[in-house]
Formats: C-alpha cells, sequence, structure tokens
C-alpha cells in the first residue's frame, strides 16, 4: 500500500508543475460509463447522429497492447485561448481558437510524465479513447456546469482532459456520482447567453446537435436559425464559458498568435485542396491540431469575416 501512495504522491508532484490535476478509476467502471452514454441514446436525449458522429470512436475495452490493464488515470490540464489573426486584402480580422482545441503537445506532456514515473516501477500505460468530459466528472476529478461542460476545481472549464490506462492498481477508487456545481443552482448566465439556445432547463444535458460548436465542427451550411453574428471563435465556440462567474479569475489568452499571411488566409477561404498546401501552412495547421478541420475552416471564417 505504501508503495503505491508512492506512486500517487510523485504523479501528484509531477502534475502540479504543469498545474494539471488527475484522478484514477478501477476499470471496472468501463461498462458503467458505456452503460450511461448508451442511455443518453435511448432516451433520446442525443440524436442517432450525433452518437455515430461523436461517441462511435469510443472503446470501452483496454487496448490489447497492454496486458494486466487495472486502472484509468484521467488528467486536466489548464489550458490558454489563442489570439489567431488573418490578413486578407489589406484588412486584419481577429478571432480566438479556444482551450482544448491544442492537444497534441498535452497528450505527449502527459503520456512522457506517467511513462517515466511507471515505467520505472515496472507499470505500463497507454492512452484511453473515453468520453473524457463523462468520465473526468464520475471521477471526482470534475462537475457539471449548467452547461454541461466539465469544470475542474481551481482551473475552470479552461481544461484540456487526457486519459490513460496503466497496469498500476490505484487505491482507493476515485469512482463517484456525477454533480452540479452548486453555483449553477441559482444562475441562469450561459443559458441566456447561448446563441443557439441549446442549454434547457429541465436537464444537465444539452441539446447537443443545436450546440454552436457541433455545427461548426460538421460540414454542410448553417442551419438558417443560427444568428450570423453569435459567430465568436474559428471553431468551436466560447459564449457560454466565458459569461461564467467560476471561470472570472481563469480566463487566460497565451501570449503567442497565430498569424496567417493574405496569400494563407486566400487558399482557406478558397477552400483550396488539402494536397496544394504549402508546406509552411501545413505545419502551422498541424502544430495547432487544426490540420484535421481544415475543410471546415473556409466556411468558419468566411461566417467571421462577414458578420
Amino acid at each position: 500500500m505504501s508503495g503505491l501512495k508512492t506512486i500517487t504522491d510523485i504523479l501528484q508532484s509531477e502534475f502540479e508543475k504543469i498545474n494539471a490535476k488527475f484522478r484514477t478509476v478501477s476499470i471496472v467502471h468501463l461498462r458503467d460509463l458505456q452503460k450511461e452514454i448508451n442511455q443518453w441514446k435511448r432516451d433520446k436525449l442525443i440524436t442517432e447522429k450525433f452518437f455515430k458522429q461523436n461517441y462511435s470512436q469510443f472503446s470501452f475495452k483496454p487496448p490489447k497492447t497492454l496486458s494486466n490493464t487495472c486502472s484509468i488515470i484521467v488528467i486536466g490540464v489548464p489550458q490558454k485561448i489563442i489570439h489567431i489573426n488573418f490578413f486578407y486584402k489589406g484588412k486584419q480580422y481577429q478571432t480566438v481558437l479556444p482551450p482544448t482545441y491544442v492537444y497534441s503537445e498535452v497528450r505527449i506532456i502527459c503520456k512522457k510524465i506517467l511513462s517515466r514515473i511507471l515505467e520505472n516501477k515496472g507499470y505500463f500505460v497507454d492512452r484511453a479513447i473515453l468520453p473524457l468530459k463523462l468520465l473526468a466528472v464520475k471521477s471526482g476529478l470534475a462537475k457539471y456546469g449548467k452547461n454541461n461542460i466539465c469544470y475542474v476545481d481551481g482551473i475552470g472549464s479552461f481544461t484540456r482532459l487526457e486519459a490513460f490506462y496503466t497496469d498500476c492498481e490505484f487505491l482507493p477508487d476515485d469512482w463517484h456520482e456525477k454533480q452540479i456545481m452548486k453555483s449553477c443552482t441559482d444562475c441562469s448566465l450561459c443559458q441566456n447567453v447561448c446563441p443557439t439556445h441549446c442549454i434547457p432547463k429541465e436537464r444537465v444535458l444539452i441539446h447537443a446537435d443545436h450546440c454552436l460548436t457541433y455545427l461548426n465542427e460538421n460540414k454542410g451550411n448553417f442551419p438558417s436559425w443560427v444568428p450570423v453574428r453569435s459567430h465568436n471563435a474559428l471553431i468551436g465556440c466560447m459564449r457560454c464559458q466565458m459569461v461564467c462567474p467560476q471561470n472570472k479569475k481563469f480566463i487566460q489568452y497565451d501570449k503567442q498568435t497565430i498569424d496567417f499571411t493574405e496569400k494563407e488566409t486566400s487558399i482557406i477561404l478558397h477552400k483550396t485542396p488539402r494536397k496544394h498546401l504549402s508546406k509552411a501552412l501545413t505545419k502551422k495547421l498541424i502544430r495547432f491540431d487544426i490540420y484535421e478541420d481544415y475543410t471546415l475552416l473556409g466556411r468558419n471564417l468566411s461566417v467571421l469575416m462577414n458578420k
């Protein structure tokens, strides 16, 4: 027991260096996670289309590469908002990339910390592809807000979540019942500011297929009922998080900005095929983890520039 506690203490110390927090749960709860999201579909709290697009990639079985898996480590790492500048036809257009979209570096750092500490003790780690918000809330790492976004104490909702399997057993199991922040009880700021009115009063799970984030993360024209002026980020949406009192002291902007030249902006707006992108533009998109979303950027940017 003391050895396990030592590992927990070491992990705590290492994650504190990047202002991150973590919790551990037993893999016996994998079926609980799967059961809950399947129940959402059965109860028609989410549509079949949304389920397939957003939950079909999850795997509720430990990886074959890791034998004797017994624990899941879920980590919350604070992230900052990044300013993006687009230069086009002599004008500068500024927007933002919300926290959590830049994930590669965070994932690598978390994996390195876990590998260095656990593998030194004879254990192994591998990434877990799971519903991270639900896992974070059920582990006690976070609580839900009324906007169905999870908030980590001392970090707020500007948190990148990552999870990993390991064959190291952690005791006690941190599994919790879902909790909603008490501060949400008498607050309706997120509901009032939501541009698509997707945050209901009668339940915690939002009408996800009406959320602006969902709409601008998927192909196709925006529905006519989406207000043009509601668009506020290159991808995703910041409205409910920016007005939330629980985020007030955690709103931070990254010192670095992403700048796209006139030529690069024109390429994005004209939806130039990926194979014709310059090495410099490709590298920039990959660096900030928006290369996979490239086919959406032209549409989203056009709306932002013309609102």
